[in-house]
C-alpha cells in the first residue's frame, strides 16, 4: 500500500524547528525539507527520518526574518504535505495566526500564507515590522470601531470596517451591570456572536467579498484581541471553505493559548471601570468553545448554512463564493 502524510505540526522555539506528522498507508519513513514559502519545490532537504519515527527537529532551518515552511515527503514517493507553524511570532502582537494548512470537506486544504487573522498591529516592534513586511500583504482589514482605531491608530494603510453586535443606536441591555459572574460573561459573548450574524451580514458580505478581489491578497483581518469580531469572521470563512466544525472550533480556542491575561490589561481594565464584576470580565476575554459552537448551530438553524447566510444577509453571489474556494483552496 502506497503512503501518505495525512496531517503536520511544525512549532519553534528559540533554536529550531519541532516538525511532528502523521502517516497513511506503508511507512517507508520521510525526507523532510525546508524553505521561505509554501511550495514544496522551493524547499532544500533538511533531514530524513527513519520508519516508525513521528517528529524531527531542524535544528538550522536558516536564517531570514520571513517564515519557514516544511515539506514532509514518504521516502520513495507518495503524498507529501506542506505546513508552517501557525502563529507568526512577533514580539509585540501575540495573536497572529495562518488560516491556512486545515484540510477542507473536498480533499483540499487551505492555502497557506493568504489570510491571516490578528489581534491589533499599533504594537508592532522595529523588528516585528520587518519580519510582518516580509509576508507581502496587500490589505489589512480593520475590524475595531472608530474610538479603537482613534486610541490606536494602526502603523500602515487599512480597510476599515467597524462590525456590530446589535444596532448602532441601540443601548446595551438594562440588567447589563447586574450579570457578574463568569456564566454570564461567557454568555455575552454568544450574544455577542449570535449579534454579529444578526447584524454585520453586509459587513461580512463585504470583506469576504473583497478577498476575491484582484489584489487583496495576502490579507491580515484583525481587531482588539483578535478572539471575538475577527473570530466570527474567520469561522465564517471556513466554514465557506470546506474545513470542519471541529476544526473551526479548534481555531477559535487558540486565541486561548497565544494571548494571555498580561496581554489583555487595558480591555480587563476598561470592563472593570464600565462596572463589570471581575470574574465576568476574565470571562469575556476568554474563548469558552460553546460559545462560537452556539453561534455557528445558530447559523445552520436559522439562516440555513454557510452558503446561504453569505448568499442571502451578506449579500454576496454565489460566484464569488466560488471564486474565494478556488483561490484560497489548494
Amino acid at each position: 500500500m502506497s503512503s501518505s502524510v495525512t496531517d503536520a505540526l511544525v512549532e519553534s522555539d528559540a533554536t529550531g524547528l519541532l516538525v511532528q506528522w502523521s502517516l497513511e498507508g506503508d511507512d517507508p519513513g520521510v525526507d523532510i525539507g525546508v524553505g521561505p514559502t509554501p511550495e514544496a519545490i522551493d524547499h532544500v532537504h533538511a533531514l530524513t527520518a527513519e520508519a516508525g519515527r513521528r517528529s524531527a527537529r531542524i535544528d538550522d532551518p536558516g536564517p531570514g526574518t520571513g517564515r519557514h515552511f516544511v515539506s514532509v515527503a514518504p521516502r520513495g514517493g507518495g503524498g507529501a504535505l506542506v505546513a508552517a507553524e501557525r502563529r507568526v511570532a512577533f514580539e509585540g502582537v501575540t495573536n497572529f495566526r495562518d488560516l491556512g494548512g486545515y484540510p477542507t470537506a473536498g480533499g483540499g486544504r487551505t492555502r497557506w500564507g493568504r489570510v491571516f487573522r490578528s489581534d491589533a498591529l499599533h504594537r508592532f516592534t522595529p523588528e516585528d515590522r520587518r519580519r510582518y513586511d516580509a509576508l507581502g500583504l496587500s490589505a489589512v482589514y480593520d475590524l475595531r470601531n472608530d474610538e479603537e482605531r482613534d486610541r490606536h491608530p494602526n502603523p500602515f494603510p487599512s480597510i476599515e470596517m467597524t462590525l456590530l453586535s446589535r444596532p448602532a443606536d441601540e443601548p446595551l441591555p438594562a440588567d447589563r451591570a447586574d450579570r457578574q459572574d463568569a456564566a454570564a460573561g461567557e454568555q455575552m459573548l454568544r450574544e455577542m456572536y449570535g449579534g454579529m450574524l444578526a447584524h454585520a451580514g453586509p459587513t461580512f458580505g463585504r470583506l469576504l467579498g473583497g478577498l476575491a478581489e484582484p489584489g487583496r491578497l495576502p490579507a491580515v483581518i484583525h481587531c482588539t484581541g483578535g478572539k471575538d469580531r475577527t473570530g466570527m469572521t474567520a469561522a465564517l470563512l471556513l466554514e465557506l471553505l470546506g474545513v470542519s466544525r471541529q476544526q473551526v472550533l479548534d481555531d477559535y480556542e487558540l486565541t486561548s493559548r497565544y494571548r494571555l491575561r498580561e496581554h489583555q490589561m487595558e480591555s480587563f481594565e476598561g470592563m472593570l471601570a464600565a462596572g463589570m464584576a471581575p470574574e465576568a470580565a476574565a470571562a469575556v476575554l476568554g474563548a469558552p468553545r460553546w460559545t462560537m459552537a452556539g453561534a455557528l448551530e445558530e447559523l445552520d438553524d436559522t439562516y440555513g448554512g454557510i452558503d446561504a447566510y453569505l448568499t442571502g444577509p451578506a449579500g454576496m453571489a454565489a460566484a464569488t463564493l466560488e471564486a474565494l474556494r478556488t483561490e484560497l483552496v489548494v
